[in-house]
């Protein structure tokens, strides 16, 4: 059988995860977590790591560790050739949408050292002000990079030491014969679940986890640079806004987030797209099983 790559995207909250159990199992497939928050182990209620099946590039390295998308592509194309030898199918799963173009499409990254003095000086400034300062580097990879401050740093630092704009080749073709499955869903919809999602990992414990990352030595400004969750709940546990105030910024700020993967996920060439609004969760899933049947010609 030719080596054939899934893809499953979409915004936070849309149901990859449910669809890709789904569809795994009856296609004699391996899941591939493409998150770049979720190879940090003891990360688990802030990621919403799913824990009750078996993934790859889940809990692979401590937190603190340095993690770069070239590491990052390094492992999964060995994990997918693994994966191909056995006779099964990867199936790419995640929301992180730099790391999941590294792997399905041909890209080469720049390899930098770290720079710590570099990254000390950025890391007083704040995620404005870094974006400010790459835009007038490299405009394209500002759009790129968005505003997540880990990411602001690390292009600054590989155009600082390089003394180029980053020579990312943006060779939009395919690495493997890919099926990219991409699940859509209504804003309202979609935010009323980004929602009642914060409140459910709230009840079950995130503050605590990050409280616990802090005590066992955890740098809280790693895990301001993580963002989102980790962000909003240090920020908090410094006394610097209430509990109600950080769970409503957390809470717009994933509407944001949201919008930013939509936005991502729309360049990408013959996506598939399954509308949650149009189909309820089990027609989705009838139909993305067909669709993943024609691609495998089974």
């Amino acid at each position: 059988m030719e080596n054939k790559l899934i893809a499953i995207v979409g915004p936070t909250a849309s149901g990859k995860t449910d669809l890709a159990k789904a569809l795994y199992r009856k296609f004699s497939g391996v899941v591939i977590s493409v998150d770049s928050r979720q190879i940090y182990q003891k990360l688990d209620i802030g990621t919403g790591k799913d824990k009750s099946f078996l993934q790859e590039m889940i809990d692979i390295v401590s937190p603190e560790e340095n993690f770069s998308v070239v590491r990052f592509q390094q492992k999964v194309l060995k994990t997918i050739d693994k994966v191909f030898l056995r006779g099964k199918v990867p199936f790419l799963v995640g929301g992180t949408g730099f790391y999941l173009d590294s792997v399905i499409f041909q890209r080469e990254y720049p390899q930098v050292a770290p720079n710590e003095k570099l990254r000390s000086q950025y890391n007083k400034k704040t995620i404005a002000e870094l974006f400010g300062i790459l835009k007038t580097k490299d405009v394209e990879s500002a759009k790129r990079t968005g505003k997540n401050k880990r990411r602001l740093i690390r292009a600054l630092e590989i155009i600082e030491q390089t003394g180029k704009t980053i020579p990312i080749f943006q060779n939009n073709s395919l690495r493997f014969p890919s099926l990219i499955l991409g699940i859509k869903i209504d804003s309202e919809l979609l935010y009323q679940r980004i929602d009642e999602r914060v409140d459910e990992r709230i009840k079950d414990g995130m503050i605590a986890e990050v409280r616990d990352l802090i005590q066992s030595g955890v740098s809280r400004t790693w895990l301001k640079n993580l963002g989102l969750e980790y962000r909003f709940i240090t920020e908090y546990l410094e006394a610097k806004t209430t509990r109600d105030k950080m769970i409503q910024q957390l809470k717009f700020a994933i509407h944001g987030y949201a919008r930013r993967q939509m936005t991502w996920w729309r360049r990408y060439p013959n996506i598939k797209w399954l509308e949650l609004k149009n189909f309820t969760k089990q027609e989705i899933h009838r139909e993305a099983e067909k669709l993943v049947k024609q691609f495998l010609n089974i």
